[in-house]
């Protein structure tokens, strides 16, 4: 009987980034020693790098999923992007969820657009990761933690990014 593969899909691997460096360790840390595929789709254009390749991040992980492999869905994963945490295939192992900067008071659509409806777009996605999610939920950082429930915080690891950093 063969061992199921562990396939992994990251939208940015790149040493040369936050989000790839982050993708890097979380494989590193939970992956190093199981049969894993890593399938990365980087692109240099900013708007298929964080709107286009997480549906193909989707596309993947369910193509893997049905073909009776465990899969992961390692980066981009901001908490506001419901889409990704509602469409994954059932029991996808989730990467470090990132989000919550704070940003200019600055009156523009963008910052309105997030400072009123990124609120409900956490929830709805905590919604989801709950169902998804029995044990441990990893933040990249505790930005996000006043959006979330007691239910959540009390299963999440928060500042995974800091977890190897000693003073």
């Amino acid at each position: 009987m063969t061992k199921k593969k562990i396939v992994l899909w990251t939208c940015d691997y790149s040493e040369i980034t936050g989000e790839g460096n982050l993708a890097k360790k979380f494989i590193k840390d939970f992956f190093q020693k199981k049969n894993v595929k890593i399938i990365k789709l980087e692109s240099n254009n900013i708007l298929n790098r964080k709107y286009l390749t997480p549906i193909l991040g989707i596309y993947y992980c369910w193509k893997n999923f049905l073909t009776g492999n465990k899969v992961g869905y390692i980066n981009y994963l901001p908490l506001w992007n419901f889409i990704i945490f509602i469409l994954l295939p059932p029991n996808t192992m989730l990467g470090p969820i990132t989000g919550g900067a704070e940003y200019s008071k600055t009156i523009t659509f963008n910052n309105l657009f997030r400072k009123f409806l990124f609120p409900i777009f956490y929830k709805i996605s905590e919604f989801f990761l709950n169902l998804r999610c029995k044990k441990n939920i990893y933040f990249s950082t505790d930005l996000l933690k006043k959006y979330l429930s007691k239910k959540t915080l009390k299963k999440s690891i928060f500042n995974y990014v800091l977890k190897d950093f000693s003073f």
